[in-house]
């Protein structure tokens, strides 16, 4: 179903996962950030557990660094590394607990607003390990992150995955249902094209998070990509967010072997297909 498309000024922020550009060999890849200054890109979205490995001796250093790039670090991905267990038999809820806290510290001193919790190598069930109690595991732990995301001042962002990465929270109802059932200020949801594309999820879905939306990732199903195309199903998925009253950061989070040429390519498809 086509929805109505608005010609408003467009009112989105758009950003680029930095991880997704080098991710083996400089997921935080600060070099990069003048020249996403320079082809329009409005902030960074840093991979939070590589922020985690950078030595506390070092982070003054790096943050002045980030300060001197001239692009904000708006919000952060890849909250938990995958050895931070919150489901399963071996959950250290107190470590959990001062990772958490010490990331969203790292995350709130480079000027995050938003983290996203998807993580799922961290949340997905071990094999043979009961559904309901996993369930109750990221409830808990959901609940915890809340806590300290207000303490902090950060915003956490729930995210989905497709069911390919994750056998937990594949669904935009799942997300919605986590989120209300910790019902606390500082958790929200996050949507994802790519993740929607690929589950073939219908566009309406995103009007089960409505007034909840907070963060936003964009990538072109095949290949996890950067979009090189405006397309209409791309017009679609603006169109509903511009109709529910969504106006925030979208972050391109995709592969590229070329970003020099892809970034900005993007960013001007983006930017059709969203209502400029």
């Amino acid at each position: 179903m086509v929805l109505p498309y608005s010609m408003e000024k467009n009112t989105f922020r758009f950003g680029l996962c930095t991880n997704m550009v080098y991710p083996e060999t400089d997921p935080i890849a600060l070099e990069l950030i003048p020249r996403l200054k320079e082809w329009g890109y409005d902030y960074v979205e840093f991979s939070l557990r590589d922020l985690m490995n950078i030595p506390v001796k070092e982070w003054g250093a790096f943050r002045r660094k980030v300060e001197r790039a001239g692009l904000p670090i708006e919000a952060c991905n890849n909250f938990f590394p995958p050895s931070q267990r919150i489901t399963g038999p071996n959950v250290d809820f107190d470590t959990l607990t001062r990772y958490t806290r010490d990331s969203l510290k790292r995350a709130k001193d480079l000027g995050a607003e938003v983290v996203v919790f998807g993580s799922s190598g961290a949340r997905n069930l071990p094999e043979g390990f009961p559904r309901d109690q996993g369930m109750e595991q990221i409830r808990r732990a959901t609940g915890m992150i809340a806590e300290v995301a207000q303490q902090i001042g950060i915003t956490v962002a729930i995210e989905y995955h497709n069911r390919v990465e994750a056998n937990v929270l594949n669904t935009m109802k799942e997300a919605v249902d986590l989120c209300r059932a910790v019902k606390h200020p500082s958790i929200k949801v996050l949507t994802d094209y790519y993740h929607m594309a690929f589950e073939q999820e219908p566009v309406e879905a995103l009007f089960l998070a409505q007034g909840l939306l907070v963060h936003a990732h964009f990538a072109e199903v095949e290949n996890r990509s950067f979009p090189k195309e405006a397309k209409e199903e791309y017009r679609v998925y603006f169109s509903t967010l511009h109709k529910l009253g969504y106006k925030g950061r979208v972050s391109v989070e995709a592969f590229t072997k070329n970003v020099a040429v892809d970034a900005p390519s993007a960013l001007k498809v983006l930017k059709e297909c969203s209502g400029f």
